[in-house]
């Protein structure tokens, strides 16, 4: 049995019709009541989610502590040992690789300038001055800003005998390939410019002129290789069919067809920059998309995953 206050509070809210009911939600007069809850119900309602939210933004709070005190800020907190592992601290955990350069163990390789991506098979450098999408200037203009970063020679150390400072690339070093227009004018001699994406920590075993040398390397760079004793991450690049070495004509490497190991490892310095090799395409034919793909060479590389792109003059 209940008293008679339960039953008088039981009792149902006159109808006053569509506006007046909205209006009495608003305001009423006879609860002292605001949009349907009186003063001590705001009050206790805003004190649950207080104590709520507050409990919440103070568990996030110390998550966010913990994982920035943590965290290290010169390095990746997760590294690649080896394919289908990770490292944490003395921790080993496996995981499924997600993306190339997690699946080789090293850096893949990148190149500019890279601003089409048409082919579902590689991206192009399409150039044709009478399309405003593949202009001669907007290549240009990306290897202009690509440079950018190695014009401020300040910060860098010449001789690389320090690790206080990054190593400097001269970007002098590339030949003809280091100023503008880099072989995007008329008659087309265009220069691609081929680097290593960073990897933490990650340092070549490079091969030598006293080195066993695969079988499968090309014999123009095992020459190149032979007659040399600097220390390089080689580099190789043909057409992917014999149409295409036809019609890629000859490459010239500037400065050399490698990157020199004296800029590995890299270790997480802000103005790090990477060495690159530029590839002067000296007669390639027109109006032929050519597929081209090239190989970096260390004892510590692989060669499953080869860079690709295509070329195409018009």
């Amino acid at each position: 049995m209940h008293d008679e206050a339960y039953y008088e509070r039981r009792v149902p809210i006159r109808d006053l019709g569509p506006w007046k009911n909205f209006l009495r939600f608003l305001w009423d007069r006879e609860r002292h009541a605001v949009f349907d809850r009186t003063l001590k119900q705001w009050g206790q309602l805003g004190l649950f989610y207080l104590c709520f939210y507050g409990l919440l933004f103070t568990l996030f709070g110390l998550h966010m502590r913990i994982g920035f005190k943590n965290i290290p800020k010169d390095r990746p907190y997760m590294e690649h040992p080896s394919p289908g592992k990770f490292i944490t601290g003395s921790r080993i955990l496996f995981h499924q690789p997600l993306n190339r350069d997690s699946h080789s163990g090293h850096p893949g390789l990148g190149f500019v300038p890279n601003i089409h991506a048409y082919s579902s098979l590689a991206p192009v450098i399409w150039i044709n001055k009478n399309n405003p999408q593949s202009h001669p200037q907007r290549y240009i203009d990306t290897i202009y800003n690509f440079f950018s970063y190695y014009r401020n020679s300040s910060v860098y150390n010449y001789n690389c005998d320090t690790k206080k400072k990054p190593c400097f690339f001269d970007i002098n070093s590339l030949g003809k390939c280091s100023t503008s227009p880099y072989g995007y004018s008329e008659p087309y001699k265009p220069c691609v410019y081929i680097k290593f994406n960073r990897r933490f920590g990650w340092t070549p075993i490079y091969y030598n002129a006293t080195s066993e040398l695969p079988e499968y390397m090309p014999w123009k760079l095992k020459s190149v290789i032979k007659s040399t004793h600097q220390a390089h991450i080689w580099i190789s690049c043909s057409g992917v069919t014999n149409f295409d070495n036809q019609h890629m004509g000859n490459i010239d490497y500037l400065p050399l067809a490698g990157l020199p190991v004296k800029y590995f490892p890299f270790t997480g310095h802000p103005n790090y920059l990477s060495p690159t090799v530029a590839l002067l395409f000296n007669n390639i034919t027109a109006n032929r998309l050519i597929t081209i793909k090239c190989y970096p060479w260390a004892y510590n590389i692989d060669q499953d995953n080869p860079l690709y792109f295509q070329l195409l003059i018009e």
